[in-house]
Formats: C-alpha cells, sequence, structure tokens
C-alpha cells in the first residue's frame, strides 16, 4: 500500500511515515506540507498512489474536491473533533475516513486497512448523520442519485467531452488546465459511479440525465 502524508507541522509528518510506515504492507511515499502540494505531486506523477493522510487544518473549501479529483487513491483526515459537522461535507467529497484525538496505533492499523479495502471509517455520529441524509434523497430518480455521486471536478470534465463531441484527452485536459493523466484518473471514477464502460455510453447518459 503506498502511502502520501499531508500535514503542516515537518515533525508530525515525520512521525505519522514511521507509524504508517510500521503497517504490515504499507509504505509512505512522499509527504507534504499542503494539500495543494499533495495534488500538484498527483498531477505531474505516474505514480500509483493508495492512500492519502490528511490534516483537517489544511483542508480548506473545495482542497478536497481537487486532491479526490487528482487521484484514484482514498483519502483519511485526521481531524480535532472526530463529530464535526464538517465531515459530512468531506465524505460527500469523497473522503472514506476520519481519525480523531482519541484514535491509538491499533485504530490506525484498522483504519488504513479498512478504507483501503473499499470500506468507511467513521463514527456512528457521522453515519447516522450521513445516512439520514441518503433517506431524505430517496426521492429523487436512480440516475440523479448516480449524477449525485459525482464531484464538481468530474462533472467538469464530464461536460467538457460532452460539449466536445470526440475531442481528445488532451484537448479536454489543456481546456480544463489539469494534466491528461488527471482527466484520465477522472474518467476511471466517472465510469464506475455512473457504471458506465466507455465514452460513448457516458455520452449517452449525459444527453438523457445531464442536459442542464
Amino acid at each position: 500500500m503506498r502511502i502520501l502524508v499531508a500535514h503542516p507541522i515537518r515533525i508530525v509528518r515525520i512521525a505519522l511515515t514511521k507509524l504508517a510506515d510500521s503497517v504490515d504492507g504499507c509504505h509512505v511515499v512522499n509527504s507534504f506540507a499542503s494539500i495543494d502540494s499533495t495534488v500538484q505531486y498527483l498531477e505531474g506523477s505516474e505514480e500509483a498512489i493508495d492512500l492519502i493522510l490528511i490534516d483537517s487544518s489544511i483542508a480548506s473549501p473545495g482542497s478536497i474536491t481537487r486532491l479526490v479529483g487528482a487521484t484514484l487513491a482514498k483519502v483519511i483526515v485526521l481531524s480535532n473533533d472526530e463529530n464535526s459537522l464538517s465531515i459530512d461535507g468531506w465524505v460527500k467529497e469523497g473522503v472514506r475516513g476520519v481519525l480523531g484525538p482519541t484514535a491509538d496505533e491499533q485504530h490506525f492499523e484498522k483504519a488504513l486497512l479498512k478504507v483501503c479495502e473499499g470500506e468507511y471509517w467513521l463514527n456512528r455520529d457521522v453515519t447516522s448523520r450521513i445516512l439520514s441524509g441518503i433517506g431524505h434523497a430517496q426521492e429523487q430518480s436512480a440516475e440523479q442519485a448516480l449524477i449525485g455521486l459525482l464531484t464538481a471536478k468530474e462533472k467538469l470534465v464530464v461536460k467538457a467531452l460532452v460539449n466536445g463531441e470526440g475531442q481528445t484527452l488532451r484537448a479536454t485536459a489543456q481546456q480544463l488546465n489539469i494534466s491528461e493523466n488527471t482527466v484520465r484518473n477522472h474518467l476511471t471514477s466517472i465510469y464506475s459511479k455512473l457504471g458506465i464502460a466507455n465514452r460513448l455510453e457516458l455520452f449517452v447518459f449525459a444527453q438523457r440525465f445531464m442536459a442542464d
């Protein structure tokens, strides 16, 4: 499991790196002081990353969306308040887990492994709030529910590809001012969320359900 660490304090980055490296099968390949520098690294690298640990203090509005949009890696946030309402927004942006101030080494290890296996690591209060929100949204159509899973950046990619009618991924990347590799990552995520297999199916889906 290849991991990135993002925390503003260098000594904490060192400690998190040592802790993550102590988990069987895990290796921290790099660490950064901000989400911006983490995103820049991801967009400029072909290296496959499985998990990213970030501190909530550097999670400014929209930054997690940018981070999730730049990679297929799972994201765990380290937060001083594991019941914060901000967590609901982070999860909607794509965060898979939150580790609070009471987490010990055992919880840390379990969170890393569970999140990388595709599960969520959230406490009961947060899970209850999110499930309640899902319940209120059940009246919407199945297609609209799928569209709701897309991040803002993924929707921009869909719009650019559909409006471009067959333009290359490179042209789409230039239009959105992101790397071609990032566009590919977005497409992989979009296909998975919408349950489609290729750009033709994406075009048909978007024309039918995302015309606005």
